[in-house]
């Protein structure tokens, strides 16, 4: 792999050195700009660095893949990144802060060798320096890919192993080899870096394994002994690559991580294509670039069919890895600066180099020697002038993300961090807590937290995974959770949940972290409530001085109790009402206030709580409720003697009521109780 390099190390430095030279300057002036706009300080630019430092600090403190307290979890979507944390964490011991610092500092190395890596890979591939500096210099000018350098994530490290991988599998490739221990050592490690390199190394085996031969025509008994001679980088890649679902299935009882699981959804979001395929490298590096790299690319493909040494993993890898996020769910693709497809960036910028180099072959085709092009502008003029023109294009699209660097560390240290040490402040080291973002507000506080995005909390997966984000079912789920064990606080962005955040009565705002401006927090506003849970939208169970019913009917509808209070506006019946089973339909309750000589007064039909609660909501074991104003134009015929309640269930428009199930029921399809007021308020 490096044969080029060790010929002459003085040549290399002089190919290396420019590109590394030109993403450390552009790195350092960013930082530079952080500081000043930041009264000295750097920081993560997203809250999802501070779930990685959790883990680690837990890990480097012993207390294993855990985020509360010692319960090992899942939740760890980059294993490596969170090992190599911890690893430089239990050596150094650093505060909090410095933590953070460290991360960023990593996966800003990182950044630097992934500029080297497709330097040198570029160079390699082609055995032409200028095409690997072109490569390199790309990647280092592209803002995005800047901005993921100094976010303390793993995307860095990433790209620069799924790099690695590639150019070690064609390394192979053309010594004649397939899948050999360094290629699943490298995709191994990239594996444990991000699960998407498990399509990476499917296209590596595929390659190596049937495409080559193919090419090569080798017989059924020459494949399968080419796949034999492999077992030392399958088991290489088997062992690093198979012990994190191990590890996962062993903790949560699935192969994939927690966070990974919570924010996929196959199948539930179709990306418009080729719209979504393009935007992001159109945005980021121009249409002169994204042309070059299709050329590229379809140089790539036709030197992998006259069998030159090229394979198609690399051609296909960024578009496979690009499309699998995309189906992973659209969000994925712009959510947090558009960071889970930025890994792909490098390839963008070396099929683009490429392209350049195909143009540079088209034109010294003899058909087109009629051109009269002199040949020093073909092979130097032409690449230096389209690598100037693109490289212009890049920057100027992408400085703005210097900018952008500055602006998301104050506005994460603004919220996330402030609201950290405004939980460590107002609540106790036993009380649990509720949050959507769970990254620095907890570890700066150190509170047990119930993660409603379930990346920590795998019974959140669980539980709503048949629901629809930001639906009522979705957060009623959440609120049977958070009736187990009921948290101190609540810190979510509203938008997220607007049913809870909008139930009558249920939350009750506290505080408000905001801020203004373009952002890459999924929200401007974080509210932190008090559960108010007398009035939640599910209980646990009945009050005790209700008075009690249990009246029976069909699709497991139980009405437990009732209070009977006089308002203002007539009579205020609040029911509570069990399920046994989900039901069927969304039915309607009527309460009639009868007389004594059994002519109805007046009446109250809704659904439950108002028409907010539906019962196809309602699940077994659920307590709900359900208060009813029966309209009273004189309040004083309360004070007749005899009258009676009488309540059911019914299907609407029909009409058609739930009949009873008890065993000897007083009226077949609903229940006629005396009316007792509150005598403790009304008395």
């Amino acid at each position: 792999m490096f044969d080029l390099m060790k010929e002459n190390p003085r040549r290399a430095a002089l190919v290396l050195l420019p590109v590394a030279l030109v993403a450390l300057a552009y790195l350092l002036y960013t930082v530079h700009l952080t500081l000043n706009e930041n009264s000295g300080h750097v920081g993560a630019l997203l809250d999802d660095t501070w779930i990685h430092v959790r883990f680690a600090d837990k890990i480097a403190h012993g207390d294993g893949l855990s985020y509360n307290g010692t319960t090992l979890t899942a939740g760890a979507t980059s294993p490596l990144w969170v090992l190599i944390l911890a690893a430089i964490y239990a050596v150094t011991n650093p505060p909090l802060m410095t933590q953070v610092d460290i991360a960023i500092a990593l996966s800003a190395i990182w950044h630097i060798l992934s500029v080297l890596a497709i330097t040198g890979f570029g160079w390699w591939l082609t055995r032409r320096k200028w095409v690997g500096i072109i490569a390199g210099l790309f990647t280092a000018l592209t803002g995005r890919y800047l901005w993921m350098s100094l976010a303390g994530m793993e995307t860095t490290a990433f790209a620069t192993l799924c790099i690695m991988a590639l150019w070690s599998h064609l390394h192979d490739v053309r010594s004649g080899h397939a899948f050999n221990w360094a290629t699943g050592l490298w995709a191994g490690l990239a594996t444990l870096a991000r699960p998407e390199a498990y399509l990476l190394a499917v296209l590596i085996g595929l390659d190596g394994f049937l495409f080559i031969s193919f090419l090569e025509k080798a017989s059924p008994r020459a494949t399968l002994q080419k796949i034999k001679s492999a077992w030392r980088g399958l088991l290489a890649y088997l062992l690093l690559a198979g012990s994190y679902p191990l590890v996962c299935m062993l903790i949560d009882g699935h192969p994939l991580p927690n966070t990974f699981r919570a924010k996929s959804f196959l199948g539930k979001e179709w990306p418009k294509l080729p719209h979504d395929f393009f935007w992001t490298p159109l945005k980021d590096q121009g249409w002169l670039l994204v042309t070059l790299a299709i050329i590229g690319t379809g140089w790539l493909i036709w030197q992998a069919r006259r069998r030159e040494g090229f394979g198609l993993a690399y051609p296909l890898w960024p578009i496979a890895f690009v499309l699998g996020v995309l189906f992973l769910g659209s969000q994925r693709y712009w959510i947090n600066h558009g960071r889970y497809v930025s890994p792909a960036i490098p390839f963008h910028a070396l099929a683009a180099a490429l392209g350049i180099l195909a143009l540079v072959q088209i034109l010294q085709n003899d058909r087109l020697r009629v051109l009269h092009l002199p040949q020093k502008f073909t092979q130097m003029g032409l690449p230096a002038l389209l690598a100037l023109i693109v490289a212009g294009m890049v920057f100027e699209r992408g400085f703005y993300n210097a900018d952008q660097v500055a602006n998301d560390v104050g506005q994460l240290r603004k919220m996330h961090v402030a609201a950290g040490y405004w939980f460590k402040d107002h609540t106790t080291p036993n009380q649990m807590i509720a949050l959507n973002d769970v990254g620095a507000i907890v570890h700066i506080s150190d509170r047990r937290v119930l993660d409603l995005e379930g990346l920590v909390s795998p019974e959140v997966i669980d539980a709503t995974r048949n629901t629809e984000h930001k639906t009522c079912p979705y957060d009623l789920e959440l609120a049977r959770l958070m009736l187990k064990e009921p948290p101190a606080l609540i810190g979510v962005f509203p938008w997220f949940y607007p049913c809870l955040t909008s139930w009558p009565g249920a939350l009750q705002p506290f505080t408000v972290f905001a801020i203004s401006g373009p952002t890459v927090i999924a929200g401007g506003e974080m509210v932190v409530y008090w559960p108010v849970w007398e009035n939640w939208p599910i209980l646990v169970v009945a009050p005790d001085d209700a008075l009690p019913i249990h009246a029976h009917f069909q699709d497991g509808v139980e009405l437990l109790s009732y209070r009977a209070e006089k308002t203002a506006e007539g009579l205020k019946v609040t029911l509570w009402w069990q399920a046994h089973d989900q039901p069927k339909a969304d039915y309607h309750i009527f309460v009639h206030l009868v007389g004594a000589d059994g002519s109805q007064i007046s009446q109250h039909d809704s659904q439950p709580q108002n028409d907010q609660f539906h019962m196809t909501w309602w699940r077994s074991g659920d307590i709900i409720r359900d208060e009813h104003i029966i309209p009273l134009t004189d309040t004083s015929i309360l004070n007749q003697a005899d009258l009676s309640l009488r309540i059911g269930v019914y299907r609407y428009p029909e009409g058609t009521r739930l009949l009873r199930t008890d065993a000897q029921p007083d009226h077949s399809d609903f229940s006629q109780i005396p009316l007792v007021l509150n005598q403790k308020i009304f008395g």
